[in-house]
């Protein structure tokens, strides 16, 4: 029973460190959006023009990061609507978050750091 433990440790701990894609695809998409953040921090943009700005930016990345999600879903059995339903809503998880602290950010000029 140990073994196995160990083995299954050990086979996790190798495969979180080649890399999760749909994880490298959620991380370049909110640092694209924390990329849009820090330059209307700087502009001082209001929270209605960051809000216009985040629907529009990142296109590249959100689609990726959506992609994968719907992918992932659907390898779990899922419908297809169930699955488009599921990565909306990740998708909008990342994209409250940035806009949510905007807005206590813009006051004093705060700026949040990107993910590694």
């Amino acid at each position: 029973m140990i073994l196995t433990s160990m083995a299954m440790a050990m086979a996790l701990n190798m495969a979180a460190m080649k890399g999760d894609p749909q994880d490298d695809a959620r991380k370049a998409f909110n640092n694209c959006l924390v990329k849009e953040h820090n330059e209307a921090v700087e502009a001082k943009k209001s929270a209605s023009e960051f809000n216009d700005q985040v629907a529009a930016a990142c296109v590249d990345t959100r689609k990726t990061y959506f992609d994968l999600i719907v992918k992932a879903e659907l390898g779990f059995k899922s419908k297809q609507a169930d699955a488009i339903e599921y990565a909306n809503e990740e998708i909008k998880a990342v994209v409250d978050s940035i806009t949510t602290q905007f807005g206590d950010n813009v006051a004093n000029g705060a700026k949040l750091q990107p993910e590694k």
